[in-house]
């Protein structure tokens, strides 16, 4: 409708004997701190009053390292620096993110960071601020995220948010923001027959949970499992990422996905505060334009997550297959990338998704099918076919082959991601990388390309000597209306 109205007036413009010139919109730029429009620090303390935890102004990690820095502490450097590559820690705490990029401020001059790993008895070496929040707001009720909501507004302050600090582009932090963080919003409830608000009546219910914007996967597997149901969700070594967060809202990716949809298309209701700091609910029947929006259009472009709920699955029993291959020459590594992509979609249709991590001269997969055996009766024919293929190819070398029963998909998930010491093939844990400088980008390729293009395909994706790209297409995901949510 708006684009309707524009036409319009565009036309009408055109076609008028008035002259209309155009006017150049006004870029308001966020007050900072430091700046005469930021608000007094009796303003401050004001609204701090109205919270029900102590406003944060959290220093970067690292600053207990440097000796000029107020915060040192020699006993508090020796755990940080034990603990900065442990992804979960980095998710329980305002002042950290999985890669430190985005800790740090970087223009074409310099490169504002804190590293406690140089040369930090240098007098010159400084713990600078970099993109972590100048205040933070530990989030404990929906009230909190409303107040700070019109606040921001009020004064025209940066604001983000962060739950875990799982998002590849950085948009958790911000320098001299105010962060919104959700972390501690911890919440999970189970209905047995869930009906949306303003549903119709007589609208069936379906098994359900509802969970706050903090709580995380690997929490959220386990109470679901020991209900005997699954959920359909995000995967990260050490069950770090967040369930009520970006996951959803940039559309919700999953191992689960070929089985059972997206994690959108397995969302029945959500609450959110708007940016006029209105908390209001999203379905199909209330908000539905709204709804449709939360389901991929990005966090937290919308509104601000509390609350997710997920419809939940019956827990089948799986099996699962774990592969590493080594490669000797280029030759050979090519050679198995172009079989790989080429038994890719009769892969995906013969029942099996998962991750094919590869490094180096590695390839690995790690996959899973319902039933055990699997349901699908081509899974383990067209598996095996990949196999004996590649295991004729020169500088190719099979190193390991295992297939496994599990009675579903928690003990699968235990033992790859959260105890990976009973894992088998690629160790998630340790190859799961955080609190390093990386630049992560990713893209949903489509079937045509593994079928039409294949040979390009598979140079592109040998040119990468590290990835992690996960099979979570096909199947439920294909028969999507793809207008039925914001995912592209």
């Amino acid at each position: 409708m708006l684009g309707l109205q524009y036409l319009t007036l565009a036309l009408a413009l055109a076609t008028s004997s008035i002259k209309a010139s155009p006017v150049e919109p006004k870029t308001v730029c966020k007050c900072l701190p430091g700046q005469p429009c930021f608000p007094s620090q009796s303003v401050i303390s004001a609204f701090e009053s109205t919270l029900s935890q102590p406003l944060m102004h959290p220093r970067p990690m690292g600053s207990v390292c440097f000796p000029n820095d107020p915060t040192f502490n020699a006993l508090k450097c020796d755990a940080v620096k034990a603990k900065w590559h442990n992804g979960a820690f980095r998710t329980s705490v305002p002042e950290a993110a999985q890669f430190i990029n985005w800790e740090t401020m970087i223009n074409s001059t310099a490169v504002d960071q804190c590293d406690p790993f140089g040369d930090v008895n240098d007098p010159s070496n400084t713990c600078y601020q970099g993109r972590v929040p100048w205040g933070v707001v530990n989030v404990t009720s929906i009230a909190d995220i409303q107040k700070t909501v019109k606040f921001a507004s009020q004064y025209n302050l940066k604001l983000i948010v962060k739950n875990t600090g799982h998002e590849n582009l950085g948009r958790s932090f911000g320098q001299k923001s105010i962060m919104l963080w959700t972390h501690n919003m911890q919440q999970i409830k189970f209905s047995n027959s869930f009906v949306p608000k303003g549903a119709p009546s007589g609208t069936k219910g379906v098994t359900a949970v509802t969970i706050e914007p903090g709580v995380q996967w690997g929490t959220l597997y386990k109470a679901v499992a020991d209900r005997g149901q699954l959920v359909v969700g995000g995967i990260g070594a050490g069950g770090s990422v967040g369930a009520g967060g970006g996951w959803p809202m940039g559309g919700g990716h999953s191992v689960l996905s070929p089985f059972y949809g997206l994690g959108v298309d397995n969302i029945v209701e959500e609450t959110v505060v708007l940016p006029n700091g209105e908390h209001v609910t999203a379905n199909l029947y209330t908000n539905p334009d709204l709804f449709w929006a939360l389901r991929g259009g990005g966090g937290p472009s919308f509104g601000i997550l509390t609350s997710v709920t997920y419809r939940t699955h019956p827990a089948p029993p799986v099996t699962a297959a774990f592969l590493v291959v080594n490669t000797t020459t280029e030759a050979g590594r090519l050679e198995l990338f172009k079989e790989w992509v080429k038994v890719h979609p009769t892969l995906v249709d013969a029942g099996w998704a998962g991750f094919w991590p590869y490094s180096g001269t590695q390839f690995f997969l790690t996959l899973m099918a319902m039933g055990s055996p699997p349901s699908n009766p081509k899974a383990t024919s067209t598996l095996q076919g990949f196999y004996n293929k590649i295991a004729t190819i020169p500088g190719v070398s099979i190193d390991l082959d295992v297939t496994k029963p599990y009675t579903g998909f928690q003990q699968w998930y235990d033992d790859n991601f959260i105890h990976s010491q009973n894992g088998i093939g690629f160790n998630y844990t340790i190859g799961d990388f955080s609190g390093v400088p990386a630049a992560v980008s990713s893209v949903l390729i489509p079937r045509t390309s593994f079928e039409t293009n294949t040979d390009d395909l598979a140079v592109a994706l040998a040119e990468l000597t590290d990835a992690r790209p996960f099979l979570v297409g096909g199947g439920v995901v294909s028969k999507v209306d793809p207008d039925a949510m914001a995912v592209n």
